[in-house]
C-alpha cells in the first residue's frame, strides 16, 4: 500500500467518523425537540404561551436540519474527494503535478 492511499484512508475514516458523531448528535437533539413539541401541543398552557412555545421550538428544530443538510452534503463531499483521490495513481498526479508547473530555464 502506497503512502497516498494510507493517507487518504486515514483521512477517509477521521472525517467520517467526526461527521458520523455530529449528524447523530443532531439527529438526537431533532428527536428531543420533536418530543418537546409533541409535549407543548398537549399542554394546559394559554393559547398565547403555547404559540410562542411552539414557535420556539419549531426555530431550533428547523436551525438543526439546516445543520444537519449542511453536515451531510459535507460527509458526501469528502466521500467524493477520497474515492476520487484513490482512483489516481502515483504517475498520474505526478504527471498532473508537472503539467500544472511551469518551469523558467532563461538564463
Amino acid at each position: 500500500m502506497n503512502i497516498s492511499a494510507i493517507l487518504s484512508e486515514l483521512n477517509n475514516d477521521y472525517s467520517s467518523s467526526v461527521s458520523d458523531a455530529q449528524i447523530k448528535k443532531i439527529q438526537n437533539q431533532i428527536q428531543t425537540l420533536d418530543q418537546d413539541l409533541k409535549s407543548e401541543n398537549q399542554s394546559k398552557d394559554d393559547a398565547r404561551t403555547k404559540q410562542i412555545k411552539v414557535q420556539q421550538i419549531q426555530t431550533q428544530i428547523e436551525l438543526l436540519e439546516a445543520q444537519l443538510k449542511q453536515l451531510e452534503s459535507k460527509k458526501n463531499q469528502n466521500n467524493t474527494s477520497n474515492q476520487q483521490a484513490e482512483n489516481i495513481s502515483p504517475q498520474q498526479s505526478l504527471r498532473s503535478s508537472l503539467n500544472n508547473s511551469t518551469i523558467d530555464i532563461r538564463a
